[in-house]
């Protein structure tokens, strides 16, 4: 482990941290029973660039450590995630390529996005570089690189492939330390009038909603539209439209385009600048004033847990995903508070949280459960569905973000 000396966008020295979350096991290391209490832990640092107003980890793992062997899969997540790829796919098909035409995705996952756009009838290919899950997404018929993409790599493609009509990259911006290299391989493989389309989380969600627990290793950036836009014109592109979406807490798509394209630049992008000049998302005090609501809200989730234990409720954690393991190594919650947690991920079955070692099981009754701590608190509406059971029979959902809360 390293920490990073200068910006990972703009490669400035002037840069600041003021958010320390302690020291972190990392976030998505889902520990075999065999693997508990040996896990590594680093210091988890977040620093604001004066020079482009970027937010980023201080700390730099090696890729390989997080993404060889990931435990994420993104089909077994929330029915409006589904819905949000299947919408997605259409637009791309309908504002893009009615005609059809190649698209090519970075960091696919497990095809939750490829999938859709090869039933619309157009020319997938992905890149991924975990195994265990491109082994999922080859097994649909899918054509996917087991690999990291970059320049080196767009040069291998291009030796069996066209260049792109349009190239997609989903929640990958954020975890990556050498972005540099990727907008290198995208300027190589997009054609001189394709689109590159990304989503990530966005900071200004991140600040106006306190969701710190978006904040772990694997996760080096949180993105503002001033400093992608200063990012992307370092490399002869330009963003012509961004939307705000509500899924996974709030995220923004960003469209683009190569300088002097016939893309028309939407009003939209100006509405975000001058949004985010306002709420002073260029200025390091309003960070400064972010962390301090952290430790004010962890105080508050300790005092609400400590009083329904020392009721003698039954606390368990559902969704245990990588925010949630900011979130329970943060507040230092382990066994003593959650019994255990459930996650739909078959990935995570019979493992256990790093750092603090709950077991995570499979889905199950809720049977003789007083409160059940939402982890995946983004997606509440779809899991409150879906367990009406437990809340009719007297259960209760604690959501932590913003403030923490019961529901129903």
């Amino acid at each position: 482990m390293v920490q990073i000396q200068n910006c990972r966008l703009c490669h400035s020295e002037n840069f600041e941290v003021f958010l320390k979350l302690g020291t972190m096991p990392l976030a998505g290391n889902f520990l075999k029973k065999e693997d508990v209490g040996k896990e590594n832990a680093y210091p988890l640092d977040v620093c604001f660039c004066q020079n482009c107003g970027s937010v980023q980890v201080l700390e730099m793992i090696p890729r390989d450590t997080f993404f060889r062997d990931y435990r994420y899969l993104s089909s077994v997540t929330a029915k409006s995630v589904l819905e949000h790829f299947k919408t997605y796919a259409s637009e791309i098909k309908e504002r893009f390529l009615p005609n059809g035409g190649f698209v090519l995705e970075v960091a696919c996952n497990d095809g939750i996005l490829l999938e859709p756009l090869k039933n619309l009838e157009l020319n997938v290919l992905g890149v991924d570089p975990a195994k265990n899950i491109t082994k999922i997404a080859k097994g649909k018929g899918l054509d996917v690189i087991d690999d990291y993409f970059g320049l080196d790599l767009s040069k291998q493609i291009l030796e069996k492939y066209d260049k792109a009509n349009v190239i997609v990259g989903n929640a990958v911006f954020a975890h990556v330390d050498d972005l540099n290299d990727i907008l290198l391989g995208v300027k190589n493989l997009l054609k001189d009038d394709g689109v590159f389309i990304f989503e990530v989380n966005y900071m200004g969600d991140m600040i106006d909603e306190l969701q710190y627990d978006v904040i772990y290793h694997e996760h080096t950036m949180y993105h503002s539209v001033l400093a992608l836009k200063k990012f992307l014109e370092q490399y002869d592109m330009q963003i012509f439209d961004v939307k705000h979406l509500g899924i996974r807490g709030g995220t923004i798509r960003i469209y683009s385009s190569f300088k002097n394209t016939h893309f028309e630049v939407s009003n939209n992008v100006q509405s975000f600048i001058d949004l985010e000049l306002q709420k002073g998302y260029d200025k390091l005090e309003t960070f400064k004033n972010f962390a301090k609501k952290c430790e004010e809200h962890k105080s508050e989730i300790l005092n609400l847990l400590h009083d329904l234990k020392k009721q003698g409720k039954k606390i368990i954690g559902y969704g245990m995903s990588g925010r949630g393991n900011t979130m329970l190594n943060y507040w230092q919650v382990s066994t003593n508070i959650i019994d255990y947690g459930i996650d739909a991920s078959p990935e995570r079955y019979g493992r256990f949280v790093p750092g603090m070692h709950i077991p995570i099981k499979s889905p199950q009754p809720m049977i003789d459960i007083d409160y059940v701590l939402l982890l995946a608190w983004i997606f509440a509406d779809d899991i409150i569905e879906k367990e009406h059971g437990f809340v009719e029979n007297g259960g209760k959902f604690i959501i932590p973000f913003p403030k923490p809360h019961f529901s129903p």
